[in-house]
């Protein structure tokens, strides 16, 4: 009967920690954007079902507005010296609380309706400014009063390269936020703090980034980095930690050697071949996805940029993939994304995916609805 007990307590361990539930991915839907430029959607309107979004190969800052059939409603071209255009970086671009749509550069706060007319612009001293290029989000923000006077938001995006020109790497911060009302930049999530941190070798700084996303109804932030393996909930109005979870990857060969530097990261000059995590969303059923890409191997590589110079396996649907968290721990083992990127997290418990098809340039751009379904 002890036996039977000791090996029953056993097979209970073993299934909670090694056995996960079985997710799936279902297609919903799917639309074309009849555009010869990259089409990267970046937020959604559940009310009035549109998308929002910007040209990634043309010139200037070229934002659009899309109906859920992806025709383009709205396309403007914000880069200019007249009122509503800059020729700085569109750091963020997103639906605002009351729907309007918001462009945040490195120095000023953009605001236009939801036809893109322009309405206000408030200019900002960023004491720490960075300028993307061609990466643009929703921008993360929060207001530390009910009256939502006093705005505080993100001053970058998602899986910048922010620390490539700094000293120490375990020096810095995950997080950097404006605060509009007092006009100064403060930081959260130490790296020092970070459980990866004692691996991390500083030659590796410009390949580790902060990658964060937002729920906006409850002011809670959702950050890891490229290289790492927590994911940490961040309560916005006071700053501090609600929970941590651990990220347990299938394939993520950044992990094998320690510690972490551009010695034991494999490459193919200049051009990275390591496994790093890129974006995490936070669905409305309480769910979050992580989504990182593979290591490829050497030859595998070789072969691919030889066929097509501008490859990457960033870039290559094949090398991706998802992880299901809740806000405790992980729900899933890494599931593959069906031939596309991930783009945002869309109702229903779904995600929005850029649909890719590797054997064939497309003159126009797809994108599907896929519902996380166990």
């Amino acid at each position: 009967m002890k036996i039977n007990f000791i090996t029953t307590c056993l097979i209970l361990t073993f299934f909670s920690t090694n056995c996960f539930a079985q997710y799936k991915l279902q297609k919903t839907s799917e639309f074309q954007i009849n555009s010869l430029s990259s089409v990267e959607i970046v937020d959604y309107d559940p009310v009035y079902k549109r998308y929002l979004g910007y040209e990634n190969e043309s010139k200037g800052f070229v934002v659009l507005i899309l109906d859920d059939k992806g025709n383009i409603l709205q396309k403007k071209n914000l880069m200019g010296q007249g009122p509503g255009q800059f020729n700085s970086a569109m750091n963020a671009l997103g639906y605002s609380d009351k729907k309007d749509i918001w462009v945040i550069t490195p120095n000023q706060l953009l605001t236009f309706d939801k036809n893109l007319n322009f309405k206000t612009a408030v200019k900002y001293v960023n004491s720490n400014a960075f300028f993307t290029y061609r990466l643009a989000e929703s921008p993360i923000f929060f207001y530390k009063d009910k009256s939502k006077n006093e705005l505080v938001f993100g001053t970058y995006p998602s899986n910048t390269a922010r620390f490539t020109s700094v000293k120490d790497l375990r020096s810095q911060h995950l997080m950097e936020l404006h605060d509009l009302s007092n006009n100064q930049n403060y930081f959260l999530v130490p790296i020092r703090n970070r459980p990866i941190s004692k691996d991390l070798d500083n030659s590796i700084k410009s390949l580790y980034r902060p990658v964060f996303t937002q729920d906006k109804e409850k002011n809670k932030l959702y950050i890891t980095a490229s290289l790492d393996n927590e994911i940490t909930i961040i309560d916005l109005l006071t700053g501090n930690s609600i929970s941590k979870i651990n990220i347990n990857h299938g394939d993520f060969g950044s992990f094998k050697k320690l510690p972490i530097s551009i010695k034991t990261l494999p490459s193919y000059p200049p051009h990275t071949l390591a496994s790093l995590n890129l974006k995490i969303i936070k669905l409305d059923g309480g769910l979050i996805i992580l989504n990182y890409v593979k290591e490829i191997p050497y030859g595998t590589f070789e072969k691919k940029i030889t066929e097509d110079p501008f490859y990457h396996h960033f870039k290559d649907p094949n090398y991706h993939r998802i992880i299901i968290f809740d806000e405790e721990k992980q729900l899933s083992k890494d599931l593959e994304i069906p031939h596309g990127q991930i783009k945002i997290a869309m109702p229903n418990n779904s995600i929005l995916v850029k649909l890719i098809n590797p054997d064939e340039e497309e003159d126009f751009v797809r994108y599907g609805v896929y519902q996380i379904t166990k």
